[in-house]
């Protein structure tokens, strides 16, 4: 009998986590010369997503997934502006189990949507519209530091204006007051980021607003958000070895799913900014340690030695290039030879900037000894050619595919300039600019 009943709940449970659901309905664009470049819906939990274009004639849309475990799901709508440009919409829907299928009504006016098939989803309609336009206040309107908090404020009093208007389930309520503390934190982030930029100091009243971040945030619904491990972080307690910091997530964190997302999001932080000439193999060990003891993936301890290339001297990593007319290439063709390597993408503005530089300094520079080395790291191979021909590059473009150089030499910001010596040798990982006039000079006295 009891084998009978464990067989049965295990049919249930099998049927829970494979059930289908169906999604469908209308969009109605107010506004004339906007149109639907596309729509998905994306189980946040799963990770699972479905896309399907919107048809054009009529703006149907009809998309099947399999449902989500906390019934919570993204809308994500891109709209097509009259001026050409694209305006993204990623809004939560909260579709219960309990139904299998949902009809959407959406309706789309500027920067505002309106979908509300129930009373929970019309209050995080209204949440996202009132806090999109917070968020566009802090960039276009950044306030004066004295008026600072009083912005951020505003965040809780929508929420606690919309709760009392609407009244939502527990669970929305739940996902909601997640979601507000997130919009808030990121906007203080935001305006602290402005006052720096502008030389200005920000109230320490602004950071006391993020203090209880690992309470609010240790529920079933953080892990729906990608800033969840970023703030749960930073408001740990300060002092903590890497050790510490894993064993204060696991005591606090109670969702295991949210405690290996922060765990990873700390051990990827560790390995993008540890001091490898200072004790690699410590670093190594104490690594090892954690990634053992919490059975997390070993793909960060690989990741952590490969960082072995930005030590001094060390040598540059087997990685094969190829250049645009598709022709491989190896790092070994330099041999001989000081390398000055310009590490850059087309999308990238500031590393554009530097390539006029770059080129005079090429044609400039009298000295034999030192060649020169471009590497792009785009995901797309064409936009790098057609940066290539727009920029008229010449010498050495190599391209990486899969940009592993990234990966390798711990680069987490470009443009970025390295020099290896004649042997193939690190000789600095981050090397002067070419706009820079004493580059000219550092490379003349190589011999």
């Amino acid at each position: 009998m009891k084998l009978h009943i464990a067989i049965l709940l295990a049919l249930i449970y099998a049927c829970t986590m494979n059930a289908q659901l169906t999604v469908k309905g209308h969009i109605t664009v107010k506004n004339e010369t906007d149109s639907i470049h596309e729509i998905a819906i994306n189980n946040i939990m799963m990770g699972n997503s479905s896309y399907t274009p919107v048809k054009a004639d009529n703006n149907q849309f009809n998309i099947k997934l399999t449902s989500a475990n906390n019934g919570f799901y993204q809308l994500n709508i891109i709209v097509r502006k009259g001026d050409s440009n694209k305006y993204p919409f990623n809004i939560p829907l909260y579709m219960p189990d309990s139904i299998r299928i949902y009809n959407l009504d959406i309706q789309i006016d500027n920067e505002k949507i309106q979908y509300g098939f129930d009373n929970d989803n019309t209050f995080l309609g209204e949440y996202y519209n009132q806090a999109n336009v917070m968020n566009k206040e802090v960039w276009t309107n950044t306030p004066l530091p004295e008026n600072s908090l009083k912005l951020i404020n505003q965040y809780d009093n929508i929420l606690n204006k919309l709760l009392t208007q609407y009244k939502p389930s527990k669970e929305v309520e739940l996902y909601a007051r997640t979601w507000n503390f997130i919009e808030k934190s990121k906007a203080i982030n935001d305006i602290q980021f402005m006052h720096r930029r502008n030389g200005k100091t920000t109230p320490k009243e602004l950071d006391n607003e993020t203090n209880n971040a690992t309470a609010l945030l240790n529920n079933k619904y953080a892990i729906c958000f990608n800033e969840t491990p970023m703030f749960f972080c930073a408001n740990m307690p300060k002092g903590m070895t890497l050790e510490e910091k894993m064993d204060y997530i696991y005591k606090k964190a109670e969702d295991k799913n949210l405690q290996k997302s922060i765990a990873e999001y700390l051990l990827r932080k560790y390995i993008s900014s540890y001091n490898y000439n200072k004790d690699f193999s410590n670093g190594l060990i104490v690594l090892e340690k954690c990634v053992s003891k919490y059975n997390l993936p070993e793909k960060y301890v690989n990741d952590f030695k490969k960082r072995r290339y930005i030590l001094d001297k060390a040598p540059f990593p087997d990685i094969t290039f190829y250049d645009s007319e598709g022709k491989e290439h190896t790092f070994e063709e330099f041999k001989g030879y000081y390398v000055y390597i310009d590490i850059w993408a087309s999308w990238c503005v500031p590393c554009c900037k530097e390539i006029p530089h770059l080129q005079k300094l090429e044609k400039e520079l009298n000295n034999p000894a030192v060649k020169f080395l471009s590497v792009s790291i785009d995901q797309n191979e064409k936009n790098w050619k057609k940066k290539i021909e727009e920029l008229n590059l010449h010498g050495n473009q190599w391209f990486n595919k899969g940009n592993e150089i990234s990966n390798f030499l711990n680069i987490n910001a470009i443009p970025r300039f390295l020099l290896y010596d004649k042997e193939g040798k690190l000789m600095n990982i981050d090397a002067t600019r070419p706009s820079n006039p004493q580059t000219k000079e550092m490379l003349e006295q190589l011999k």
